[in-house]
Order: structure tokens, then sequence, then C-alpha cells
């Protein structure tokens, strides 16, 4: 968040930050893997943060991926006009970039980032930590997918207000939270924000609509 915030003030702080925002968080992820039972907990294990996510799940995490990314671009697509909190800013790589090389290696940190370490950190944060926190703050202790409307109110308007689409954010925070308490599985949840960003991150290249990113 630091970073993020930095980014804007720094010379040519969008061209390096994101990708060492996605080095250091992805280390993270990776040096504390072992301290996430919902993530590395398979069908059966015994323990009270973790889920099942089965064939079925998967799917149905895979359509509410694709279903997030459609509600993300449709008010634009539709002209209309929808409230943010800062006004659109872009980055065209393509023009920023001489090299096809550097294009290249900047794009794939984005979609890094945006389709693997962001799912990851965000889904472990709002829907395995916040929404269980919320409940009781000894969160370990509480089941995935346990409900209160404390939590859910909270952390569904928290994640939209993360985001410059705050409205979107908010459908998209509502979306999860119903697949994390249809699923139980925040391995599902994950899956679902990486499609829709996958998905979001293919359609800015395709389509140069570079606001989205």
């Amino acid at each position: 968040m630091g970073l993020t915030g930095l980014a804007g003030y720094l010379p040519a702080g969008v061209v390096w930050v994101y990708p060492l925002k996605t080095v250091l968080a992805g280390g993270l992820l990776i040096g504390f893997w072992r301290r996430y039972p919902e993530i590395r907990a398979s069908a059966g294990d015994d323990l009270p943060s973790a889920g099942t996510t089965g064939l079925a799940s998967l799917l149905l995490a895979i359509v509410v991926g694709v279903v997030v990314f459609v509600i993300w671009i449709l008010p634009d697509r539709l002209g209309w006009v929808i409230p943010s909190l800062t006004e659109s800013t872009e980055f065209n790589p393509y023009e920023h970039f001489q090299s096809t090389g550097q294009r290249v290696v900047w794009i794939g940190f984005r979609l890094l980032g945006t389709a693997v370490v962001v799912p990851a950190m965000e889904e472990l944060f709002w829907r395995s930590f916040l929404i269980r926190y919320l409940i009781d703050p000894d969160f370990r202790q509480i089941p995935l997918g346990a409900f209160s409307w404390l939590s859910f109110g909270a952390t569904v308007l928290l994640f939209g207000a993360e985001h410059h689409r705050w409205l979107v954010g908010i459908i998209a925070g509502v979306i999860y939270s119903l697949l994390l308490y249809r699923t139980k599985s925040i391995i599902a949840c994950i899956v679902a924000h990486a499609v829709t960003n996958l998905v979001l991150g293919i359609y800015v290249l395709m389509a140069h609509q570079w606001t989205y990113w």
C-alpha cells in the first residue's frame, strides 16, 4: 500500500513500483506459505479453517470469475457514468517502452501480479482473515464461510473502497463473499479472483483499455 501511494510521486514510479510490489508480495506469500492452512489443506483435512475444493467448486469459481469481469467492464461498455474515488489514469506500455523486450517483461510482471499474487494476497486478507476476525479476534477458530452481517458488510465495503471503481468493487466483493459462503473455500475465491483479473488483463491488452490497469 505504501509503494502504491508513492508510485505517483516517484520518477517513472509506475514502471518499477508494480514489479517491485509483485516480487515483494509474492516472496512473502511463498515464505509464509506454511502458515496458511486454508490454502494448503486438501479435501478431508481435519482443520477448522479448511474448506474443500472439488471440481464443482472450481468450475463455479471460474464462472464467478468471468461474471465479475463482465460486471467490471459492463458500465463502460454501456456508456454509464459510475462513481469513482479518483480520476482515471492510463499507462500504455506500448507507448512508454521503446524496446519490445522491456514491454514483454513489464506486461509479464503485470499479469503475474494481477492474476497470481493479488488474488492470493487479497483473498487471504479479506475473506480468510478480516471476514473471520470481525466475528471473533481469535479468527483461526472461526470456520471459513461463517456468516455475520457485520463481517460481511464491512469486508465488502472496505474491499470496494480499495478500488478506483468502488461501486463495481463492492459488487465484486459481494459476489466473492457469496462464493466463500457457498464453497467454504478460500482456494475457490482465489481461483475466481484470478480468473477475473486474468481475463481483465487479456482484455486490457487486446482492447488497449489501459484505464483498467
